[in-house]
């Protein structure tokens, strides 16, 4: 009998946890600045800073190393169910709609969004 894998949404929990650290790297690597913080700007056209964020803080949540929803701030200790990982994606494209949102609140969000769509197979783009 053939036994499946663990996932998180749709996604092996190793494709997930491979995002994350992609994601982590660059926010940990030669971009970083002379203090140590995060540079002001991208790398080679690397994705926005925030839009990285938002997706780091999704993957965190998502592995269950983050307390709580990187949105909606929805507190948990286990990896998250579909129904919480899409009312997460579902928070952000709220956000993504308001025209009242801030650009670099936008860049955050639209990470978050995008990160949390690909695993729970709404889109087959990961960040």
């Amino acid at each position: 009998m053939r036994r499946e894998s663990p996932r998180i949404g749709v996604r092996p929990v190793d494709e997930v946890e491979s995002a994350y650290r992609t994601l982590a790297a660059e926010a940990t690597g030669p971009g970083r600045d002379a203090r140590g913080g995060r540079a002001l700007r991208d790398r080679d056209g690397d994705r926005p800073r925030a839009l990285r964020e938002g997706a780091t803080e999704a993957y965190r949540w998502a592995l269950a190393r983050a307390p709580q929803g990187p949105i909606t701030g929805v507190r948990g200790r286990d990896v998250p169910d579909v129904w919480r990982l899409t009312a997460e994606v579902d928070a952000a494209a709220v956000l993504l709609d308001d025209p009242a949102c801030p650009h670099e609140a936008r860049e955050y969000v639209r990470g978050v969004h995008d990160a949390l769509a690909w695993v729970c197979g709404h889109s087959d783009q990961r960040v």
